[in-house]
């Protein structure tokens, strides 16, 4: 009778235990479906398959699977493509290259190659990329249009070109950022018709103060001078290390790291010092006895009678490291070691 009872109480129990392993339904996508088989129940391992609409590109995996309830990896998405209709070539007096002018859908990551109408300056670059249904179309300025008077201005910037009065349309002054500042976008401005085309801004560089370096423990990897404060353009990376003798709080075993400016104040992480506590050896001593060791002092192991300090380096001494003390301290019996090299 209990044997029944526990195969009743077992059948019972069993469609509540298997859902545990399930997955909900796989979510849909945007433009997209799943191309594999329908099923009622999705369990452990089970997988989906995904497919974009036509003209539409997958990103992002073609398979999912159920792994702990969960869909992993995320479902993919569909990138929109870029569509190019004649009237919007002719408004911007633009042609494809080759002289065509055309309707046309460019998938997603697919580029062009664009020309101006005969008379016109094309601002470069002249091939544009289309991404996920927008594509940025060239600037194209006439010869014909007005001239500009002087050249705009950039801040922490300066025109590198010759100045001039008058500024027929389609010609262009060049910019230069000054020192440690980083240029933003095109680096010339166009007369177009009478107005100057945007200008370029330069983008501020990330300053390091010096002294946070040096109450942080930290220096600059491979340096060549000191000057009170670094700067770092904008884009750019600069690798910083701690001192000797410290390490990254953090990571105990790593000193080094890199900076990168992003336009977002640099995190500037702590050093500590490397340092060993007084050890415990076993069948041993050792010496010089202290409460704390720093950075590469070393210590000599006396192993006791009838024990052999393993690994036998000749001098019988350990290294206090980032790591800890290397290499590790033992000492083994004579016929333990005899056994170990048989």
């Amino acid at each position: 009778m209990k044997a029944w009872l526990l195969l009743v109480a077992a059948f019972l129990l069993w469609p509540g235990c298997s859902s545990q392993k399930a997955c909900e339904e796989p979510d849909e996508i945007d433009f997209g479906e799943i191309v594999s088989a329908e099923k009622a129940k999705y369990l452990e391992n089970d997988r989906v398959q995904y497919r974009c609409n036509p003209s539409y590109v997958l990103e992002g995996p073609e398979w999912i699977q159920c792994k702990g309830q969960e869909w992993t990896p995320h479902p993919p998405k569909c990138l929109a493509p870029c569509s190019i209709t004649r009237q919007q070539l002719a408004a911007k007096n633009l042609f494809l290259f080759g002289n065509q002018r055309k309707a046309r859908l460019i998938q997603s990551d697919h580029s062009l190659q664009f020309q101006c109408n005969e008379g016109y300056v094309l601002v470069v670059p002249s091939v544009r990329k289309c991404v996920d249904g927008y594509m940025d179309f060239p600037l194209c300025i006439s010869e014909r249009g007005k001239n500009c008077s002087g050249p705009p201005r950039t801040e922490n910037g300066d025109i590198t070109t010759l100045s001039e009065k008058q500024y027929r349309s389609g010609s262009s002054v060049e910019f230069r950022c000054q020192t440690y500042y980083a240029i933003g976008g095109q680096n010339r401005s166009f007369c177009n018709n009478g107005t100057w085309t945007k200008v370029p801004n330069c983008l501020d560089p990330c300053m390091i103060p010096r002294t946070e370096l040096e109450s942080q423990k930290i220096e600059v990897k491979d340096e060549i001078g000191a000057p009170e404060n670094i700067f770092v353009q904008h884009g750019h990376s600069i690798e910083l290390t701690c001192r000797t003798g410290y390490v990254l709080a953090a990571n105990s075993s790593q000193s080094a790291f890199v900076i990168h400016c992003d336009g977002t104040p640099p995190v500037i992480p702590k050093c500590k010092e490397i340092t060993c506590n007084s050890p415990r050896i076993s069948n041993g001593t050792f010496r010089p006895q202290r409460t704390i060791y720093h950075d590469e002092d070393l210590i000599q192991i006396q192993c006791d009678s009838g024990f052999t300090f393993d690994p036998d380096n000749g001098e019988k001494v350990v290294e206090c490291t980032k790591n800890g003390w290397s290499p590790p301290l033992k000492c083994i019996s004579g016929r333990d070691l005899g056994q170990g090299t048989a």
